[in-house]
């Protein structure tokens, strides 16, 4: 198969409207992908102003051209607020997507993600995680999945139960697996996340220690206080509608930590999680996103 792959860059503060647009007219998730040329292990950080570049996919296909007209005429509409480039179109076949390039990054204290297909001759203490980005992309490079690997690997103990909300490419589940967790379980509503995290989970050699499930929480095989550490890195509404199931999956004195919400919409995400038994073990954010640790509390129903 191949696929019109779509790119364009612009600041950080446009990255959810532009990534929103890809994703409902594309298909599986955009990617967002920021300049590298910092050094984490000298405590530098990436430039938080640095324009980023959002990519999308189209199939080529009947359905092409009618796509293309949605995602411009929006994107018209964004240039009233701020001058975009034009968007850049390239054709590639499965191949080549399984085959791009990304540049690894070097997340908390030890992980680095890395692209399947890149050598990397990395420091003795590195837990390096290769990964295939598929159509449910997700390396890092945004400041959602950053956060939520980096208060992972603050967490995470050996032999935890992991769970991931929204799995996406299964990055999370990886990185738990890495860093000692006994089991990881996924799930996600898009059959393109569950193949690609089912493919890069096998690929990591993580395959029977994981599960990846359709759909999400409630499910009948994710039981109730059967969790250590809950990732979810998914937006600021499903945060909300889930925060009861999402409070039952954790055990007791587990947490639970949430990414993917603007800083506009944390106060929101806070009450829902403190309604339902929830406390805030931290909060931190990177641009305009925010990550967060959330604890169950003794008197959680």
């Amino acid at each position: 198969m191949r696929w019109l792959q779509l790119s364009i860059k612009a600041p950080p503060e446009y990255v959810e409207p532009l990534t929103h647009l890809f994703n409902i007219h594309g298909e599986g998730s955009a990617s967002v992908e920021r300049p590298g040329g910092y050094n984490p292990d000298e405590g530098e950080s990436p430039d938080p102003t640095a324009w980023v570049t959002i990519r999308g996919w189209l199939p080529l296909d009947l359905t092409t051209e009618s796509r293309k007209t949605a995602i411009d005429a929006s994107v018209r509409l964004i240039r009233h607020l701020v001058d975009l480039p034009e968007i850049e179109e390239a054709e590639v076949s499965d191949d080549e997507w399984r085959n791009q390039k990304f540049e690894p990054i070097k997340v908390g204290k030890n992980l680095v993600i890395v692209p399947r297909s890149t050598e990397y001759n990395g420091k003795p203490e590195d837990i390096v995680i290769k990964l295939e980005p598929g159509l449910a992309f997700g390396t890092g490079h945004h400041p959602t999945t950053l956060m939520c690997l980096e208060e992972i690997e603050k967490v995470l103990k050996p032999g935890d139960q992991f769970l991931d909300v929204g799995c996406g490419s299964g990055v999370l589940s990886i990185a738990a697996l890495a860093l000692g967790a006994e089991h990881a379980v996924g799930l996600d509503i898009e059959d393109n996340a569950v193949i690609s995290s089912e493919t890069n989970l096998a690929e990591a050699g993580f395959a029977e220690n994981s599960t990846i499930l359709a759909g999400s929480i409630p499910h009948e095989q994710v039981p109730n206080s059967g969790f250590d550490v809950v990732g979810t890195n998914i937006a600021a509404n499903v945060l909300i509608a889930l925060a009861q199931p999402l409070i039952d999956s954790v055990s007791e004195n587990g947490v639970i930590i949430t990414s993917g919400v603007l800083e506009t919409r944390l106060d929101e995400v806070v009450a829902a999680f403190k309604a339902v038994g929830g406390e805030v073990q931290s909060s931190r954010m990177i641009e305009d996103w925010t990550a967060t640790r959330i604890v169950r509390s003794a008197g959680a129903k």
